[in-house]
């Protein structure tokens, strides 16, 4: 009974310790950071634009750069729980709108206490707690957990996922 037990907690403690070293850190996807130089946004560079131009201009005027660089991630809400966002680039006024920005829901207590996104200026990693990309929109097969993305500068690559429980 007691070599069980032992046994039950080294194994436990050999797969936090796992799952810790393969959890992608900011520091292994390193951006310089540059500074700012656009001075209004490319309305023209994505169809949603248009539509968001009010947040959009209203983040690269007061905002520096907060994300991979030379990129200014700025979000607002879209319901209850939800979150979506665009990522400016400060030397262009381009704008992206990764689909896994589109309706980000919050993550609830099985995930800790963290920001529905975390983020650096000076890495290329994005973390969301939650739902990304669509939320609990069933087309879109997102499930509850972390999400690890790297930012290659036109798009995300999921690089880990770590499911949770609601």
């Amino acid at each position: 009974m007691k070599k069980a037990f032992i046994l039950s907690i080294i194994t436990m403690f050999s797969v936090i310790t796992f799952a810790q070293k393969n959890t992608p850190k900011y520091s292994q996807y390193p951006a310089k950071v540059e500074k700012k130089t656009a001075k209004k946004v490319n309305l023209k560079s994505h169809s949603e634009a248009k539509f968001f131009r009010t947040n959009l201009k209203n983040a690269l005027a007061n905002a520096e750069v907060n994300f991979a660089g030379k990129y200014i991630l700025a979000y607002w809400g879209c319901g209850s729980g939800c979150t979506q966002g665009a990522i400016i680039d400060v030397q262009t006024g381009n704008v992206f709108f990764p689909v896994e920005l589109q309706g980000v829901y919050a993550g609830g207590l099985s995930l800790g206490e963290h920001d529905k996104l975390e983020y650096k200026n000076n890495s290329n990693l994005l973390v969301i707690y939650g739902y990304a990309g669509g939320g609990f929109n069933p087309e879109t097969e997102t499930q509850h957990g972390i999400y690890y993305y790297r930012w290659n500068g036109k798009a995300f690559k999921l690089l880990r996922f770590i499911k949770k429980k609601e």
